[in-house]
């Protein structure tokens, strides 16, 4: 009737995005992952704002100052200095602009790249999926570390160029996750009723096999973000990534192995920051592939 009220509210049917965010809230330890996640990339853009002193600013009053906590501590060196009077903190923090932010771009890349390659020979069949096949076997049984190496012996040592092994090397893990997921998509019924309905491969590709790549691909990159963490700070301990006095994390604690008891901090807050790194990051990870995984079941 008209002037009536409605005496039913219209129902919220709430998105599987929103219903993935719900879950991944209500996980704990995603949470905390989470904000660590944000602080790291405040850290790498905001870097020249958010250090004290530049990182190779030199104080020589203040050689192997141990950390303010402690008695002989300086309060204006909160995380103490090196062996060159550099202030451990900044370094650190301009440290996550070289560690963290490369291996962002490094997985952005080879997400972009390997997944293009992987969708296209998903999709295809007979010679060219078998050659691909056998190519990416061939690439996977060398581990990403070991790959990366390579690269960079080739190319030369520097961080640029640990960038572009690093990418390498990352990329055919892209390629073969995508690969099998999408192949598997293009075994379902659903595909079939598409092909059937004269669905394109474009159409097939936009509307049936890309919106359930999402699993898959959280997946994927954040397993590839710990890779790349990890391997660029080992390339760079080895001497062959980021070259004195860049202060990039593996580099920094290669450089103060020779510290370790006379000054410890010196080595276990590089190691500290890669572990914490890693570890927000999987965090992370697990908490959006659970929500995922709950939502498609």
């Amino acid at each position: 009737m008209p002037g009536r009220a409605n005496i039913y509210p219209e129902l919220h049917v709430r998105s599987p995005r929103e219903q993935a965010w719900e879950l991944f809230r209500k996980n704990t330890l995603a949470m905390i992952g989470l904000w660590g996640l944000v602080l790291l990339s405040l850290m790498t853009l905001l870097a020249p704002w958010l250090a004290p002193y530049a990182p190779y600013e030199q104080f020589s009053q203040a050689l192997l100052m141990p950390p303010s906590w402690s008695d002989d501590g300086n309060i204006d060196f909160f995380l103490g200095t090196d062996d060159l009077g550099r202030d451990m903190l900044s370094r650190l923090v301009f440290g996550a602009r070289l560690t963290f932010g490369n291996a962002i771009l490094a997985v952005l890349v080879a997400l972009l790249v390997g997944g293009c390659i992987g969708i296209v020979g998903g999709m295809s069949k007979g010679f060219k999926a078998s050659i691909l096949n056998h190519f990416l076997d061939t690439l996977l049984s060398i581990p990403s570390l070991l790959l990366a190496i390579i690269f960079v012996a080739i190319l030369g040592p520097g961080l640029f160029n640990t960038l572009i092994a690093i990418t390498l090397a990352l990329t055919p893990q892209f390629t073969r996750a995508i690969y099998n997921a999408v192949s598997d998509e293009m075994q379902k019924e659903y595909i079939t009723a598409l092909r059937l309905d004269g669905g394109t491969r474009w159409r097939i590709l936009r509307f049936g096999v890309l919106p359930n790549l999402s699993d898959t691909v959280v997946s994927q990159t954040t397993r590839g973000l710990s890779s790349a963490i990890l391997d660029i700070t080992a390339v760079g301990f080895l001497g062959l990534g980021a070259q004195p006095p860049r202060p990039e994390w593996g580099a920094m604690l290669s450089d103060a192995m020779e510290l370790v008891y006379l000054a410890p901090w010196t080595v276990t807050l590089p190691g500290l920051a890669i572990l914490l790194s890693v570890l927000v990051v999987n965090m992370v990870g697990e908490g959006l592939r659970q929500a995922i995984n709950e939502v498609m079941d």
